[in-house]
């Protein structure tokens, strides 16, 4: 007799791989604002510009009206889905457990995509204006640090969180920037080891500490590099970037009449990101 499938597995198997997404190389969803979305496209934030007190000249003058800039950011999602064959029975009777070997497939594959979709929203093109269909690209005239023949160093960081500062981010809000192992290499070659700078990166790199400078540090190997093949490495405030998830990851498990009754699982979810505010990301580039 063909081996049943409980209906409590699709529920099991999606509660499985969220709890290990949040345990497990989701590396920069805990560093940026997360939001539940509905419908075709989401207004992320509205935002409105400066405006400037007007010096009063004369008694009983007419009031004048100023004007003030209005500005929207919005996330359009994109859906993603991932289908696997069940070979064994065995492999399905453990379909609710954390450990099953599916159950980490999907978590990895889905936290990839997480990450990349973060990724690629900080340095892309942001979706601005009143309905969004202004393109809006990354400022790389102010918000990006030249490589200069150069990997990460001390003073790229000092430069970075400058920006940061000058912008007026405030305080409280929580530094991140992403980097490669090679990056961390690159911040001991240019210290003394005779310096505090030197004991921090060196206990940063042993996992001692996560934070340098103001900025907390994540480690992250996928990071893309630019046409020159410089690492660009992505520093950012914590309300800087937004990712949006529409409903929930949904799992399908059940038999394919198309495939011999092969049993398979389907996953799928949708997901999108967006820079809240330019001043809030700094690209470091670094050969």
């Amino acid at each position: 007799m063909a081996f049943e499938i409980p209906d409590h597995f699709a529920k099991q198997f999606t509660t499985n791989v969220e709890l290990l997404l949040q345990e497990k190389n989701a590396v920069l969803l805990p560093a940026v604002i997360t939001k539940n979305y509905t419908g075709e496209a989401a207004q992320v934030v509205k935002q409105f510009g400066e405006v400037e007190f007007d010096e009063k000249t004369a008694r009983g003058a007419d009031t004048v009206w100023g004007s003030i800039q209005h500005k929207q950011r919005w996330i359009f999602p994109t859906d993603y889905s991932k289908a696997l064959p069940i070979d064994t029975e065995d492999e399905l009777r453990m379909l609710n457990s954390p450990q099953s070997s599916y159950v980490e497939a999907m978590r990895a594959g889905w936290a990839r995509k997480v990450n990349a979709v973060i990724r690629d929203a900080a340095l892309g093109t942001a979706k601005t204006g009143k309905n969004g269909s202004t393109s809006t690209p990354f400022d790389t005239s102010n918000q990006q640090i030249a490589a200069a023949s150069a990997g990460l160093t001390i003073s790229k960081l000092r430069t970075a969180l400058e920006k940061f500062r000058s912008n007026q981010v405030e305080s409280f809000d929580p530094l991140f920037i992403a980097v490669k192992a090679a990056q961390i290499t690159n911040l001991l070659a240019t210290t003394e080891v005779t310096s505090t700078d030197y004991n921090t990166v060196r206990a940063l790199v042993n996992g001692e500490v996560t934070t340098f400078l103001g900025f907390n540090f994540i480690h992250y190997e996928s990071l893309g590099t630019d046409s020159s093949n410089n690492t660009r490495v992505i520093a950012w405030a914590k309300s800087g970037l937004v990712f949006g998830q529409w409903n929930s990851l949904e799992t399908h498990i059940g038999p394919r009449p198309d495939k011999q009754y092969t049993i398979q699982i389907f996953m799928k979810g949708t997901c999108g990101a967006t820079r809240t505010q330019e001043k809030k990301v700094v690209e470091i580039l670094c050969a």
